[in-house]
């Protein structure tokens, strides 16, 4: 389901670009409306696709949680995701930047070591950034496939985390997150007993015996 709504957006968006490339051929495309509808169409467009790739993400991991269908699921994702709107965003920045740093990395490195390789080892290559620049091209993909495997694997952890938050499951966390289920298992505990200590102090005190 969710890669049929993935496929059936990104048709939809190329048969737009295919109407907007032919209109162009006969039509006036300086029209400031036709340019006007034309870039908050394309706007609209992929706002959509880009919604609909994280909801499917993260849909597909609450299958995984709860063995439920996609489109319960995606609902689900959805109301998790506004309930914990922050966290989400700042695990999304915060792969976001481990992943430019990380294919900065690769890329870089594999570039330097290639460039290195060639003028040391063959000596007769005039020309050693055009090898340079395939493999970091190379490396670039490389590091795009391996990486997104770790923004995906970092948004199910965070899925995973607040499930136990919320059903106050008794599970061994990593010892980095483990604070965090102590800090609210405490403040329940808190809760809870305040709750049982209210309704002690309004019952009336036994009368005394003579």
């Amino acid at each position: 389901m969710g890669s049929f709504l993935i496929a059936l957006i990104t048709f939809i968006r190329i048969v737009f670009e295919y109407i907007i490339y032919q209109y162009e051929k006969v039509g006036n495309k300086e029209n400031p409306v036709y340019k006007a509808f034309k870039c908050v169409a394309r706007c609209i467009l992929w706002c959509l696709d880009q919604y609909v790739k994280f909801i499917t993400k993260n849909a597909y991991i609450q299958i995984a949680l709860h063995s439920e269908n996609f489109c319960k699921s995606a609902w689900n994702s959805f109301c998790l995701i506004i309930r914990h709107a922050g966290r989400f965003g700042s695990a999304g920045m915060i792969g976001w930047i481990m992943m430019i740093l990380g294919k900065g990395t690769i890329m870089g490195a594999s570039a330097a070591l290639t460039f290195i390789y060639i003028r040391e080892g063959y000596p007769d290559v005039t020309q050693p950034l055009i090898g340079t620049l395939i493999v970091a091209a190379v490396a670039y993909l490389v590091a795009s496939l391996f990486l997104s495997i770790f923004t995906f694997s970092c948004t199910a952890i965070l899925h995973s985390f607040i499930l136990a938050e919320d059903q106050q499951c008794k599970i061994p966390a990593p010892a980095s997150l483990q604070p965090f289920l102590d800090y609210n298992d405490n403040e329940n505990a808190k809760k809870e007993k305040n709750e049982d200590a209210a309704p002690a102090a309004e019952e009336p005190a036994p009368a005394a015996v003579e």
